[in-house]
């Protein structure tokens, strides 16, 4: 029912059952990760041997989801969503509402287990966006402007057709997926890792990560890090809230969600030991850096996490481990021919 009329109270119920009965346990994310094997890559991790000369002393190991299928750690999320989805409500196709790289991971997974897939985007979404989709064979359908305009095109459409939403933050299936990418890391470090930094928007990866990586070892610390444009849990934290903050401009279009979901808020107050905010300039410098120091192309909202050393704000003394996970290489051409 909560998938059919996305209403808001209902599904607070649907959440708090899934978090506070049936007790999500780091095991869900190990057999996440045995699920979605064959849909997902395993994503290299690398030393940025060229980057470490700026800081401290501290090995800074790069996790790159960049180069993951669709080019983004989304699928992980999506892929575990839709494996655990009876087939029959799969039949009936899948809907989400995106214009980023949630759709496209939605479009792709539905591709690869022949289902049909509609995404809503805005009316102004990119075209690259719209022809990503497009490639993986989606149904596009836009709707106004703002995101509340595609969440009730949405329901309108799940109402009318009866499809399955893949929701890209609010789901715990898809939040538990997303955190395989901290597992995945980890064991690729041997298990020897003082501190996961992942990018921070509407929460799932950050959720999903630091709940994967506390239920391992909880003297790994974890920092999730948004821009200062978009607040959203930095100011969620000191209120002790779940909220909605006024959205600024920020080349972190990824990271532009202005609402607080409760599972996200209660997830990374949990487990996330710390929420840090970049400027705009830091961003931009961290994806020069990546770009021509690393040689790896990463859109502006991967690299907020190298931001945040840009400011001093992650501990890089000589001895450390430090693992950011660069989340996406999904830019457009001449915004990064600009920003390079």
């Amino acid at each position: 029912e909560y998938l059919k009329t996305l209403n808001k109270n209902y599904a607070d119920k649907y959440i708090w059952r899934i978090i506070m009965e049936d007790k999500l346990q780091v095991s869900d994310v190990f057999q996440a990760k045995k699920r979605i094997k064959d849909y997902v890559k395993v994503t290299p991790l690398v030393r940025a041997e060229n980057l470490e000369k700026l800081f401290d002393g501290a090995e800074i190991w790069l996790k790159l989801e960049n180069m993951q299928y669709t080019g983004a750690f989304k699928l992980r999320g999506v892929s575990n969503k839709m494996l655990t989805t009876q087939k029959e409500e799969l039949q009936k196709g899948v809907t989400a509402a995106s214009s980023g790289n949630h759709a496209q991971a939605v479009s792709y997974m539905a591709q690869q287990l022949g289902v049909k897939a509609t995404i809503v985007m805005p009316e102004n979404a990119p075209k690259a966006k719209i022809k990503g989709a497009k490639g993986y064979g989606a149904e596009v359908v836009f709707a106004g402007f703002t995101g509340q305009d595609r969440d009730e095109k949405c329901a309108e459409l799940i109402k009318e057709h009866g499809y399955c939403l893949v929701h890209s933050h609010m789901d715990p299936a898809v939040i538990i997926g997303h955190g395989t990418v901290a597992i995945e890391a980890l064991e690729q470090m041997d298990g020897d890792m003082d501190e996961l930094i992942v990018p921070c928007g509407a929460g799932s990866l950050a959720s999903g990560a630091s709940f994967a990586i506390k239920g391992v070892n909880p003297d790994i610390k974890v920092t999730a890090v948004e821009p200062k444009e978009v607040p959203l849990f930095t100011e969620a934290l000191k209120a002790n809230k779940a909220l909605t903050v006024k959205m600024g401009q920020t080349i972190a279009d990824g990271l532009r969600i202005s609402k607080a979901e409760e599972i996200n808020f209660e997830m990374i107050r949990d487990n996330v030991d710390k929420v840090v905010a970049v400027d705009e300039k830091s961003i931009e410098e961290a994806l020069k850096l990546v770009g021509l120091k690393e040689k790896i192309l990463a859109e502006p909202s991967a690299c907020v996490g190298i931001a945040a050393l840009l400011e001093n704000k992650i501990d890089t003394s000589k001895g450390r481990r430090i693992c950011i996970v660069i989340t996406g290489g999904n830019v457009d051409a001449s915004l990064y021919a600009q920003l390079i």
